[in-house]
């Protein structure tokens, strides 16, 4: 996908994306505590996304990481949900609502633990 990416900038042209993943680094358990955990297309191929993208032609790579935001945000999302139960509930169902307030609860949890990152990756095609 980052060389598919790459090949639509002009020389110089920059890329900008956020993405959850799971960082290298981690136990067999932890991966795939962390696989349960996050959203359902996040995985890792076990390879840095700053290598990932120079591996694909890109240079001047920066990270900035948005775990925090992500954390804040995760929590707001719950909590807001939390305060809506009744309506949650009548609109979705009672198993539906509890399975979504779980899925939150492991990711918090998971952020918590550093199983889960979020970061801005900004990169420029190299010529």
């Amino acid at each position: 996908m980052l060389r598919a990416c790459r090949r639509l900038l002009r020389p110089g042209g920059r890329l900008a994306f956020y993405t959850i993943f799971i960082p290298s680094g981690l136990s067999e358990s932890d991966y795939r505590r962390a696989t349960r955990s996050g959203p359902p297309a996040v995985t890792s191929a076990r390879r840095d996304h700053k290598e990932m993208l120079e591996a694909a032609g890109f240079g001047a790579v920066e990270e900035v990481d948005a775990t925090p935001q992500f954390l804040r945000t995760t929590r707001g999302w719950y909590e807001a949900r939390r305060r809506r139960a009744d309506e949650l509930v009548e609109a979705e169902g009672e198993a539906l609502y509890e399975e979504r307030q779980q899925d939150y609860r492991k990711q918090l949890r998971a952020i918590e633990a550093g199983l889960l990152c979020r970061s801005l990756f900004l990169a420029e095609r190299l010529p």
